[in-house]
């Protein structure tokens, strides 16, 4: 059997287009002799929802595409789309065979569920992972990497996984790179454990802030690569296929996240085709590259403009546009009050971009950048004439603030004419990272060191023993800790990396910085954690604190919830009885463990019910027995019965 995939990169919602585009590479994939084509998550409706008041009617036209590619498509083909359910986002995938459209998610959950002799346990698989057999080749499907560990865990005796990838790429998650990464991400693992084809289709391009690299990639069950498409580029990857042998129960396990091992290295050694070494920052600013150019241009824009201000961060902004839109687009004013070396290099860049670039002393009557308030309003007055330009020239104004400068710069009160960030979430030691790699290149940069305003300070904490940029990074890294990671305070003084005096500085800045940033506007999504994914809620007075003891668990959620159950059943012998007491205790661990589940997962639905929530199980002291119908229920303090615990609301 062959498998094609089409990796294109389109206009969300821009349906009767995209449909003429997949008609065509359906074409192409029939004269290439392909029995089932796949296109990526993002192709039709883009990766995210629409709101509710819009999300039917778009779904309604989606749906009237779908019936026209059925006819019209030259061979079969699996067309995802994205929707939500009470704020959840939905991925489906449609089966587009013989006039026909089939959600293969849809069908697998409702035989899963609607099978009266299967009662699922919390260890089962997801129901909605889908089986089918096309060619007589049994396939299943994949969106999460928690999908892929269900089908490695799990025997589902399938020929091939088709892993449709839902994720945007994060500089700090080498399994977003698809392809590109495969020495350094989960897939090889995933490919041996399920002794399946797996057969990768990413998405491509800019849709919104995310961005998406392409690099879909075909592993045969030994993990070795033998077909790839290209990142950053629009391409037909076609795969030939055969039936796998099937693997026992015993034979399964859980896929490991991490890089592959020796074994699974050796493979891709032995493979048909050479995977591609890594390069992170290349990669990186590739990425940033295709984002920016594909946010401006899919609005309808063509030119950027933006403030060369000295600092590495600015030109850094600056070549990336030009790298996306060619020099002439880009247009730029160089004003570096105070340093004259500094301005001298923002020119030289300009000049070697051959970008349209005048200097802020043109500017008639700027004032002077003698004092803090004098620097604001001459900044002030830069931004001014950037945004009368790039009204002029019908260009799309760029800020060029970093990561770093969002979480603890003091960047707040000087005026932006931008709303968009390509470096909005690449933290500032990356920024050097990506500037040595772009002059390895081609040397653009006539430096490629730190300005000393991009030199944070932390408090009064001196920078003894550290230079500009080992300081910006170990700053850096406590914020990825922070962020990216989720450790808490204690957790990263206990890692015993950094000063604890550093750690608390860092945090409480960040801290800080909260309603700041949230008026910063947009930024390309490059990591797993953007600081808006991160944000506090504003004016929370709690600020983190670092608990003592050596033992950084020792006030973890559960022995906390030990210590206070086993305090209300110590107190049983003074104010009610033995078993009264013992039995408040278990209810009262009970709530606070399911407190805390909520916290974790965020919603009450869980991704299986409890087997307890079946009919014919006991229900515990305050429930009634399932009833005829099959459906459990559940008594109020009235009397009154209902199926479930909740209301609809």
């Amino acid at each position: 059997m062959r498998i094609g995939v089409g990796q294109i990169n389109t206009k969300p919602g821009d349906l009767a287009a995209t449909i003429d585009r997949m008609v065509a590479y359906s074409e192409r994939a029939m004269g290439h002799g392909v029995d089932l084509l796949v296109f990526p998550m993002a192709a039709l409706t883009g990766p995210f929802p629409l709101a509710e008041g819009q999300r039917d009617d778009f779904l309604l036209d989606t749906f009237d595409a779908l019936a026209d590619a059925a006819t019209r498509l030259a061979c079969p083909a699996i067309v995802p789309i994205v929707s939500d359910i009470e704020g959840d986002t939905l991925p489906e995938a449609m089966l587009l065979k013989d006039g026909a459209i089939a959600p293969l998610k849809l069908t697998a959950y409702a035989a899963n569920v609607g099978d009266a002799d299967s009662v699922p346990s919390p260890g089962d698989p997801s129901p909605d992972l889908p089986e089918f057999d096309v060619c007589g080749l049994r396939f299943g499907l994949a969106f999460t990497y928690d999908d892929l560990d269900d089908y490695a865990s799990f025997d589902f005796g399938l020929d091939v996984l088709l892993f449709v990838s839902g994720y945007g790429y994060a500089a700090d998650d080498s399994s977003s790179a698809l392809g590109g990464a495969l020495t350094d991400n989960r897939f090889v693992g995933d490919a041996r454990t399920t002794g399946a084809w797996l057969i990768g289709a990413g998405s491509l391009g800019g849709y919104g802030t995310q961005v998406y690299t392409g690099s879909s990639f075909a592993l045969s069950p030994e993990g070795a690569l033998v077909a790839s498409a290209p990142a950053f580029e629009e391409d037909l990857m076609v795969v030939d296929v055969t039936p796998c042998a099937r693997a026992t129960e015993g034979d399964a396990h859980t896929a490991e996240n991490d890089a592959p091992s020796l074994a699974d290295v050796s493979a891709l050694e032995q493979s048909k085709l050479t995977p591609e070494v890594y390069n992170r920052p290349l990669y990186l600013w590739q990425a940033l590259v295709l984002g920016l150019r594909d946010f401006v241009n899919k609005q309808g824009g063509r030119q950027v403009s933006l403030v060369i201000d000295g600092t590495l961060s600015s030109m850094v902004t600056a070549a990336l546009a030009t790298d996306a839109f060619g020099p002439s687009n880009v247009h730029a004013i160089v004003d570096c009050p105070g340093d004259l070396e500094r301005e001298a290099a923002c020119q030289r860049l300009a000049i070697n971009l051959r970008l349209d670039a005048r200097s802020a002393s043109d500017i008639p009557r700027l004032p002077r950048a003698d004092t803090p308030a004098d620097e604001l309003l001459r900044r002030g007055i830069v931004e001014a004439y950037l945004a009368a330009t790039s009204q002029n020239l019908g260009a799309t104004p760029l800020s060029t603030l970093d990561k770093t400068e969002l979480a603890i710069g003091r960047s707040h009160l000087a005026p932006m004419a931008a709303q968009f960030m390509p470096l909005g979430d690449v933290y500032r030691s990356a920024v050097v990272d990506l500037a040595r790699m772009r002059n390895a290149m081609s040397p653009v940069f006539p430096t490629v060191s730190l300005s000393s305003r991009e030199v944070p300070t932390i408090g009064r904490l001196l920078r003894d023993g550290y230079s500009d940029e080992s300081w910006v990074r170990a700053i850096d890294a406590v914020l990825q800790d922070h962020v990216e990671w989720s450790h808490s305070l204690t957790d990263i003084v206990h890692e015993d990396v950094h000063e604890r005096s550093l750690v608390e500085g860092v945090i409480a800045a960040y801290e800080r910085g909260e309603a700041r940033r949230l008026g910063r506007g947009l930024c390309l999504m490059v990591s797993t954690t953007t600081l808006y994914d991160a944000r506090r809620p504003l004016t929370l007075a709690w600020h983190d604190h670092v608990r003592q003891g050596s033992d950084p668990q020792a006030d973890s959620i559960e022995s906390v919830l030990e210590r206070l159950t086993e305090s209300i059943g110590a107190r049983g012998d003074g104010w009610q009885g033995q078993e009264e007491a013992e039995q408040s205790g278990l209810e009262m661990r009970r709530t606070l463990s399911f407190l805390r589940d909520f916290a974790v997962g965020g919603a009450f639905g869980p991704r299986h019910p409890e087997p307890d929530s079946f009919a014919g199980r006991a229900m515990g002291p305050d429930a009634a027995s399932g009833d005829d119908s099959g459906v459990a229920r559940f008594r109020d303090s009235a009397g009154n019965e209902w199926p479930t615990p909740f209301s609809e609301n």
